[in-house]
């Protein structure tokens, strides 16, 4: 016995027998790009509309540029003569922190390790030519509990 409803499902009255056509969309015209083209639109009495886009047709980015803004601002670093450098770790920050490591009886892997660093970091703050980082300095702080010369030279 089979109840109204309850049957597999079946498909003869889903199917759909009358042709589908797809149709493209029209074409929506040319857009002229060359002046002859644009020329002769105008000479025909066509209406003709051209916008210039922003760069377009340059290889530059659409920002400006802080010398293209302020063309002094480049003048300026060529004239710079004076030398930069980065500062580094002070004579006294690397004695202090040799000192409270070997008052600790830690070599730099193992103080390294504990700071979750290369030792190479260590070794570089010890020999004076790190780049003082903070997060690295309040590591070194914490691992060896005694804070370390916070002295920077110049």
């Amino acid at each position: 016995e089979s109840r109204p409803g309850r049957g597999p499902p079946t498909l003869l009255g889903a199917q759909q027998w009358e042709p589908v056509v797809l149709h493209k969309a029209a074409p929506k015209g040319k857009a002229a790009k060359s002046s002859s083209e644009v020329n002769a639109a105008l000479r025909q009495g066509v209406a003709v509309e051209t916008s210039k886009k922003m760069a377009g047709g340059c290889n530059k980015s659409g920002s400006v540029s802080v010398a293209a803004a302020e063309p002094s601002a480049a003048r300026k670093l060529d004239e710079q003569t004076e030398a930069f450098r980065h500062e580094r770790v002070s004579h006294d920050f690397k004695m202090a922190l040799q000192q409270a490591r070997l008052a600790k009886n830690l070599s730099q892997g193992q103080l390294a390790t504990q700071m979750n660093e290369k030792s190479s970091v260590i070794h570089e703050y010890e020999a004076g030519k790190a780049i003082p980082n903070g997060a690295v300095i309040n590591k070194l702080n914490r691992a060896l509990r005694a804070p370390a010369a916070r002295k920077v030279s110049k």
